[in-house]
């Protein structure tokens, strides 16, 4: 199988992830294919551009999978998917996003991408891709009054509950949204990643004050201890 980096947040664009990137950059074979996919976001120029400059710096051939602003066939996304080295999913809507790679088999075959050992990896929603279900503030995204997080199903590659961005305030209700969950958690900060490879798992951080958070849920009570 593959290996998966998952980042709580960060901008990209003011180089605050790029030790990570750099990580990411360096995991297969000297100057990959990248292929961002910035669904998420609604495929903003500005953010592909910043990509572009960013991992082109480390090294890599980027290119985008835009679908909501290009057309292609079922056979012309599984093609650019399948023939990448690392994938990297944007931040923004995780809910828009999985809506939209369903209408589109892209789950398939980010599926199939991870059993062919190409990297996968992303930011915010294109962390909670990967998991189970991510805490997702699509509401507030969305400016729906008094908005809260809900859960949004991912594609479950990895065995837990998610929230990206945990040292925001904002997220400070993911503890007790576990509670009557059934399974064990994984919480993030900005800057941080989890990377996950052959069942083991090893944390990336920018900064020491940045931190990675397991939940074990025993199905009447959720502990909360530190990822080392």
């Amino acid at each position: 199988m593959g290996r998966i980096i998952a980042i709580g947040g960060g901008e990209i664009g003011l180089r605050e992830t790029w030790d990570i990137d750099a990580y990411i950059a360096s995991c297969t074979v000297r100057h990959p294919k990248l292929l961002f996919i910035p669904t998420a976001s609604r495929d903003p120029d500005s953010y592909i551009r910043v990509v572009h400059e960013v991992y082109g710096e480390l090294g890599c051939t980027v290119s985008e999978l835009c679908l909501d602003t290009g057309t292609y066939t079922d056979s012309e996304i599984e093609g650019m998917i399948l023939s990448s080295d690392i994938i990297y999913v944007g931040g923004g809507d995780t809910e828009y996003m999985m809506d939209r790679w369903n209408e589109r088999n892209v789950g398939t075959y980010l599926k199939k991408a991870y059993s062919r050992n190409i990297v996968l990896s992303g930011l915010s929603a294109g962390s909670d891709c990967w998991f189970i279900a991510g805490y997702a503030d699509t509401e507030f995204m969305r400016g729906i009054p008094d908005p809260k997080f809900k859960w949004v199903k991912g594609l479950a590659l990895l065995p837990w509950l998610h929230s990206p961005h945990y040292n925001d305030p904002a997220r400070s209700g993911f503890d007790e949204a576990l509670k009557g969950q059934l399974c064990d958690a994984i919480a993030l900060d900005n800057n941080t990643a989890l990377v996950y490879e052959d069942g083991d798992i090893r944390i990336l951080r920018t900064e020491d004050r940045y931190h990675a958070w397991y939940f074990e849920n025993d199905g009447i009570s959720v502990h909360k201890k530190l990822i080392e």
